[in-house]
């Protein structure tokens, strides 16, 4: 009998083996001998191997975040009992990570991810890929070089690790957005110092939808250009002031462009909201503005950003979307401080993660102006329509949480949403039941990182 292997399977065992061999070389390893320079083991947050002159490097790191939601109004519509109280809990994110470098120029890294939700629903959740293949070279003196799927760097909320994030969620402005996509296939040149950063890179972030559905793609990929600049002008041990601007143009060449938000909500369908439909978009474009200050513990970040979309309806109409909107938050952590990394300009783990609380308010919102032809005859769920549809769509949120950092490893969260969003027809009735316009939630997540 031929047997066949998944790809999950296959990473599962390596990962397993991987792990086995790590403790028998504790349990049973003799003497250690090196055909080049000296190595050092380190175990703390992951499994890391590397020589001490830094040229060879290999590191096991991974993420586990689950998630539990309860939440009603809007953001519930799609449930059983639309608009009802809703408890939801998945598995946010797991990841399973390989990276390094070789010949001290050369860096490389491979990431299994899992994305969580429900395993019926038909999104964009609950599936495990390589979301991480690249390779990088640093060998120039103007800039590193790296080529393959990796993270992009857009926006500072984005550009910092999901690990330490504030919020559970970022904030639902960066729904609007396409620059803060993870690339498929991508080509980044960055050039750094110890408190700046230039970043300019080409990449595709899927295939183009020529009529307007996923399941009919063109035969193109659909390619974007990003730039980034950050900079900080103050900067004394973890003491920072931030200023950046990002730039993207999705270059959509006749291909599909939405406008569309979870609110900060993730649940087990992964409804989202669609305000701004554009089935043949001929132009795309969007920039933010990014600013923070950490002093002691006491952490503030604003971030603005506007997009605009361009094109025609199917029939040849001409259908535009202009997009615009800002969240802004402060944060108190006691006893310590954030980290910083000034090269990346991005916000890092705290400095001391023993026992460690961290309190935070955020106000987000966003304004949504989508001709009449670019406004969906649902809103991504049938009875759920605009009110008015020469009127804007204007989405607001106040969410406030706290953290806890038991261990390097450990985290806890748990936050509080209350969101709204205008233009929405009341009077309309999903499932029996009076559309809403807001709602509330309360979300909370275990993470383990090492």
């Amino acid at each position: 009998m031929i047997r066949k292997h998944s790809f999950r399977g296959v990473m599962a065992g390596f990962a397993t083996s991987a792990l086995a061999l790590a403790v028998s070389a504790q349990a049973f390893a003799g003497t250690v001998t090196s055909d080049g320079a000296d190595i050092v083991i380190k175990t703390k947050g992951g499994l890391e191997v590397g020589t001490v002159d830094k040229a060879f490097s290999f590191k096991i790191n991974g993420k586990l975040q689950w998630d539990a939601t309860n939440f009603d109004g809007l953001m519930a519509a799609d449930q059983n009992r639309p608009f009802d109280d809703t408890f939801n809990t998945f598995i946010r994110r797991g990841e399973f990570g390989l990276e390094g470098t070789a010949y001290t120029d050369w860096g490389w890294g491979l990431r299994l991810s899992y994305n969580g939700g429900d395993a019926g629903a038909e999104n964009d959740q609950n599936k495990t890929e390589v979301d991480r293949a690249f390779i990088s070279y640093s060998g120039f003196d103007l800039a590193t070089i790296t080529v393959g799927r990796y993270g992009g760097e857009y926006g500072l909320e984005n550009t910092t690790s999901s690990s330490w994030i504030t919020g559970i969620e970022r904030p639902f402005m960066y729904d609007f957005l396409n620059g803060d996509e993870d690339t498929k296939f991508g080509a980044m040149a960055k050039h750094s110092g110890d408190n700046y950063g230039l970043m300019a890179q080409a990449a595709h972030y899927g295939d183009k939808e020529k009529d307007g559905t996923a399941n009919n793609k063109g035969n193109d990929e659909n390619f974007g250009y990003t730039l980034r600049a950050h900079w900080a002008p103050y900067l004394n041990g973890t003491d920072v002031v931030h200023l950046a601007a990002n730039y993207h143009s999705s270059s959509p060449d006749d291909s599909r462009a939405r406008a569309r938000t979870r609110m900060g909500i993730r649940s087990d369908k992964d409804f989202r909201l669609v305000l701004g439909d554009v089935r043949v978009a001929d132009k795309d474009s969007e920039w933010v503005l990014e600013s923070g200050a950490q002093f002691g513990g006491l952490r503030a970040q604003a971030e603005y950003f506007q997009r605009a979309i361009s094109g025609e309806t199917q029939a040849g109409v001409g259908s535009d979307v202009d997009l615009s909107g800002y969240h802004a938050q402060v944060s108190y952590m006691f006893g310590t401080s954030r980290g910083y990394k000034g090269s990346d300009g991005r916000w890092d783990k705290p400095v001391d993660m023993k026992g460690t609380w961290e309190v935070f308010a955020r106000y987000e919102s966003t304004t949504v102006d989508s001709d009449a032809t670019a406004i969906p005859g649902n809103l991504g769920l049938a009875g759920i329509v605009a009110a008015d549809t020469s009127d804007e769509f204007e989405a607001s949120a106040m969410v406030v949480g706290v953290n806890y950092f038991a261990t390097p490893a450990v985290r806890v969260s748990l936050n509080y949403i209350d969101y709204e969003v205008d233009n929405i027809n009341t009077n309309n009735l999903v499932g029996g039941k009076n559309v809403q316009d807001d709602g509330k939630a309360i979300v909370g997540r275990l993470q383990y990182v090492f």
